[in-house]
């Protein structure tokens, strides 16, 4: 990968430096922990020993958008809200099934990505009349830098910070952007340390526990989500083991998104995950007893609503092309028997 020459590269935090003589350093911004030589470039394609510093080859990079932020897989943050949505390059994973391969392991200056600086997003962000600024879509905090930087004034202009993340971080950096974040959502890969290896080639389940924990501890809204396919081994029994985790670590009322796979990267020729087999996972989770679960990737099913889980009410329809927000209350309470949800309005 060529290194971005038409600007000045920006330091990055989390590291260490293991030999001055030598000017090796050690990346501590995910579990991976590069250690990297002079010219070196961690797994992530994102960071660069530079004469014994470590900078980041990925500040300020990014695609944006606005869209509902529903697109995010985000149901209980903001409903039908609209979100500035901005997209980051690179990964330290690389899972099989990738969307976006396009975006992993590249020198973002030499793709059609803008370069902004934090103030500059900020700005796009309230033009935008988006109550949301969200970081999603290949790997953010591989940007952590940017997305700290960007996040801190978004808070300041009083707009609410959407995260969507992998969460194979070391806890400190997690714990530093959490303080300018309010919501997250999170893409489990596996239940297992070897199904993340072997699709993801990279990744532990048991560091992503910690880094969940971590965020619901703090009060963040959490979500996280969970693809379903034969092919990666997440069936019946990984969605029981995650749900029934999720309700003795977490809480029954965290939602838990059960994702379409859709043939994508090196899983082109699978075929799409069956209806059939979703449902029987959202079965499977409501059984164990989480409150709020959903099916993604499958238009207009009826899993895809929020309904009181006291009541049954219906709440939140959400439609191919639309969600409406019917018997809820902006304090997050259902309007027929007063429950109050695991909803954010405000």
């Amino acid at each position: 990968m060529k290194l971005m020459s038409q600007s000045p590269l920006h330091e990055a935090e989390y590291y260490d430096v293991l030999d001055e003589e030598n000017k090796v350093i050690l990346c501590r911004l995910c579990p991976i922990e590069c250690t990297l030589l002079v010219g070196e470039i961690g797994k992530c394609s994102s960071r660069i020993n530079l004469e014994g510093k470590m900078y980041s080859l990925t500040y300020g990079y990014t695609d944006m958008k606005i869209d509902m932020i529903e697109k995010q897989h985000v149901f209980h943050f903001h409903p039908n809200s609209r979100a500035q949505t901005f997209s980051t390059y690179n990964c330290n994973l690389d899972c099989d099934y990738c969307v976006m391969p396009d975006k992993i392991g590249v020198d973002p200056a030499q793709t059609s990505a803008k370069k902004l600086a934090p103030d500059q997003a900020a700005m796009f962000g309230m033009a935008s009349g988006s109550k949301v600024m969200a970081f999603g879509e290949a790997e953010p905090l591989i940007s952590f830098e940017w997305v700290r930087d960007t996040a801190i004034l978004a808070q300041q202009r009083n707009l609410k910070v959407l995260l969507r993340t992998n969460a194979y971080f070391n806890e400190e950096p997690v714990k530093e952007i959490l303080e300018y974040v309010d919501a997250v959502i999170i893409d489990i890969k596996s239940v297992t340390d070897t199904g993340y290896q072997q699709k993801c080639h990279a990744g532990t389940f048991k560091e992503i526990k910690k880094i969940i924990k971590l965020i619901y501890e703090e009060e963040k809204l959490l979500e996280l989500n969970f693809v379903i396919h034969g092919a990666l081994e997440n069936t019946e029994g990984q969605t029981r083991e995650l749900a029934e985790w999720i309700k003795e670590e977490l809480s029954v009322s965290v939602p838990l998104h059960l994702d379409r796979l859709l043939p994508a990267h090196r899983l082109k020729e699978v075929q799409p995950t069956t209806t059939e087999l979703l449902e029987k996972c959202y079965q499977i989770a409501k059984d164990v007893g989480l409150e709020f679960v959903y099916l993604n990737n499958v238009p207009d099913h009826e899993a895809s609503h929020t309904y009181c889980p006291k009541c049954g009410e219906l709440l939140i329809y959400r439609g191919a092309s639309a969600t409406e927000v019917r018997r809820i209350s902006l304090q997050g309470n259902c309007n027929k028997c007063e429950t109050k949800l695991n909803i954010v309005f405000k």
